[in-house]
């Protein structure tokens, strides 16, 4: 705004000013003394008269609002360099002073320089006299605009801090940012891109376009966003009609000025800032630039904590996801149960409309579609139809490459797309151990556009877990069906070889009865030697046919009342023969008060291999047998032996199938008689426990129910 000159606007003759400014000069140089002081005073002096006309103006004021002397000779009133809302003020304020009034000592007033700018000014005023009369008012000013704006920049982030602790959100704290930058730096646009995957997204605006800017996405390679956020530093580009940028994709229209900077605080940028401005093509001065790094540096701690705090929760949201999926998966180890569950999870967990779960199928390298989710069964039933290779669909060539596939609008086959209504899709690798097992597939009918991070990397463990899963289940299969052969093929077996060996024997005994002709002795030991070996080999057919049934769930108990002190006595004429004459079995002579209820042929058996296992370990000592009936609702048998004791270190495999102790094996049987023991223990609602050291001896200890559970 340009300095008028006063004759012009305050109706004072040019006579009558020059009067009034020599009157002043008389008063400087007589009163005062001070002229050349006055001249040469660093700070701004000014001098005006009751009506607000300046009389009086040393070089600073003069140089400050870009006045001559022959301008102030003339007369400047305080109404040209003042704005309007301020010149009744200050002509009260010259009044009161004037009149010997109170007034203030030290104020502010903006003023406005010759060249149209506005300064804030820090004011001192006094009186002067003449002849003893107040006749002017002498003011001293300092520039306090420097001085204003810095304080009114730390207030305003003062107040975006504080409102940036009460945001939680990312968008949330963008919106403050970007509503914010008009307060502190004065512009009328702000747009912040955050990076998400290897593309920038709008988060927040204000401004112009600020609604169609939220969600837009730009590349990091080809973008002008994506430059910034790649080079690192800050641009400002003022005049930027006429700028090289000018083609550039912005978030405004008719930008004139344009200041972008990445937000970083140490390490990789999280996303970059831009301010607009389209009425000044040159607001981003030097100093506006510093205010937005500092306001930008303020932000990127903001949206960093932000960020933080999200990925914290979407880690908690995933696990969360992941763990419901994987209690669903486990809960069945069938494939044709297992497909279901996993694709009815993901649409659940991902809030998605359909999925689909395909297998591939290594031989004919297709994959084909088993399992589907929230399809109408038309369309279900024509997807299980076709046979998917890499050679016809694009998207499994990807997948067999373990890439996760995104397609977020429909391409190519438009008409198969609407058919099947598919408008976005994620599809992810199942892998198991480097092989491609098949893939998941989910999706949406009426969203387009990218799946969020967070959605990809559910998508990615549900599969991986879906992989395991399957996996798993058909190595069950496959183990069922392997179990199926070996018992169908046991059991064959052992019928086979049982029928000739019965025979064997039933033939060998008649030999040696003299049924087929008198024998020598030499012919009737070698019959006793048949016999013997002959029963141990049908005994470990007969246990062989046992666990067969017991591994088949083919195992029967059928309860019956009896003494206990019966069987122990039918047990003890077993063994009358075929003991070590150096080894002493001590049986309990009575058991009283010793009826039970319970399976008495599966008891025989576990009581007879547990003596037939002491006598196999005792080369020479005792095996004793005791028996506690005090119980009125369970027994307890043990047997004791001498023999050679159990390493501590294999007590714990002594009950497992096929297990015996290295070094402490004998000649007589596989491993079969104490799996057969504890197996047999446990259908009878009881257990079987061992104690034992080497050179010492072993103890085994049967404790049952003396009733069966469950029997009426």
């Amino acid at each position: 705004m340009a300095m008028r000159r006063g004759g012009a606007k305050t109706g004072l003759a040019a006579d009558d000013t020059r009067e009034t400014v020599a009157a002043l000069k008389l008063v400087l140089a007589n009163e005062l003394n001070f002229a050349e002081l006055f001249e040469e005073a660093s700070d701004v002096v000014v001098i005006n008269d009751r009506d607000g006309v300046i009389v009086a103006a040393n070089r600073a004021a003069r140089e400050f609002g870009g006045y001559s002397v022959a301008d102030v000779e003339r007369g400047v009133h305080i109404r040209e360099i003042m704005p309007p809302e301020e010149v009744e003020a200050a002509l009260l304020l010259t009044q009161r002073a004037l009149d010997g009034l109170p007034y203030p000592q030290v104020y502010e007033r903006e003023v406005i320089l010759r060249d149209g700018s506005r300064r804030m000014l820090e004011l001192r005023s006094n009186v002067l006299h003449r002849n003893g009369v107040a006749a002017f008012l002498q003011t001293i000013a300092r520039d306090v605009t420097d001085k204003k704006a810095a304080a009114a920049f730390q207030a305003a982030l003062l107040h975006v801090s504080q409102a940036l602790l009460t945001a939680q959100r990312v968008d949330e704290i963008g919106r403050v940012i970007c509503e914010a930058a008009s307060r502190v730096l004065g512009v009328d646009g702000a747009f912040l891109w955050l990076r998400r995957g290897d593309a920038l997204e709008g988060c927040a605006a204000a401004g112009p376009v600020a609604d169609q800017f939220i969600g837009m996405r730009r590349s990091l390679a080809d973008s002008f966003a994506g430059q910034i956020y790649r080079d690192g530093d800050a641009l400002v580009v003022n005049d930027f009609p006429h700028s090289p940028y000018r083609d550039q994709r912005t978030p405004g229209f008719r930008v004139q000025a344009l200041l972008a900077m990445p937000l970083r605080r140490g390490g990789e940028p999280v996303g970059v800032l831009v301010f607009t401005d389209s009425v000044d093509p040159q607001r981003f001065t030097a100093e506006r630039t510093q205010q937005a790094s500092i306001f930008g540096a303020q932000a990127a701690v903001a949206i960093e904590a932000a960020l933080a705090r999200e990925r914290e929760e979407d880690e908690g949201r995933v696990s969360t996801a992941l763990l419901q999926v994987g209690r669903a998966i486990r809960e069945s180890l069938e494939e044709a149960e297992i497909l279901p569950q996993i694709a009815r999870s993901a649409c659940e967990v991902l809030l998605c409309d359909w999925s689909v779960v395909g297998l591939w199928d290594q031989v004919r390298e297709v994959m084909r579609v088993t399992t589907t989710e929230g399809w109408p069964p038309d369309s279900a039933e024509e997807l299980k139809l076709i046979e998917f290779s890499s050679g016809s669909l694009r998207l499994v060539s990807r997948l067999l490459a373990h890439e996760t596939v995104e397609l977020t609008e429909p391409t190519g086959r438009v008409e198969l797309w609407d058919r099947w209504r598919i408008r976005s899709l994620l599809a992810v690798p199942m892998v198991r151990a480097g092989r491609i097992v098949g893939a998941l597939v989910v999706g949406h009918r009426e969203r387009r556009g990218a799946f969020s991070p967070r959605e990809r990397r559910i998508a990615e463990g549900i599969a991986a877990q879906a992989a395991v899963a399957v996996d798993n289940a058909r190595l069950v299969e496959a183990l069922r069906r392997a179990n199926a052969l070996k018992t169908e093929f046991l059991g064959m077996m052992s019928h086979e070889l049982r029928t000739p060996l019965s025979a064997i024997l039933g033939y060998a005994e008649l030999m040696q009865e003299g049924a087929m002709g008198v024998i020598g002795a030499e012919q009737s030991e070698a019959l006793e030697r048949i016999l013997v070996h002959g029963r141990t080999l049908l005994e470990l057919i007969g246990n062989t046919l046992d666990v067969n049934r017991l591994e088949a769930g083919r195992i029967t108990l059928e309860p019956s009342e009896f003494g206990l002190g019966d069987l122990l006595a039918e047990i003890r004429t077993e063994f009358v023969l075929g003991v070590d004459p150096n080894v002493v079995v001590q049986w309990p002579d009575v058991v009283a008060d010793d009826r039970c209820y319970t399976d008495r042929s599966k008891l025989k058996l576990v009581l007879r291999n547990l003596v037939d296992n002491a006598l196999k370990f005792t080369a020479e000592g005792t095996v004793t047998i005791t028996a506690d009936v005090s119980d009125a609702s369970r027994l307890r048998v043990s047997v004791r032996d001498t023999g050679r004791g159990i390493p501590a270190d294999a007590l714990p495999s002594v009950f497992e199938m096929f297990q015996q102790v290295q070094g402490h094996v004998t000649s007589r049987g596989v491993g079969l008689g104490l799996y057969l023991v504890r197996r047999y223990a446990q259908l009878m609602g009881g257990a079987v426990q061992v104690e034992s050291a080497v050179g010492e001896g072993s103890t085994f200890t049967l404790e049952l129910p003396r009733r069966l559970p469950g029997a009426s």
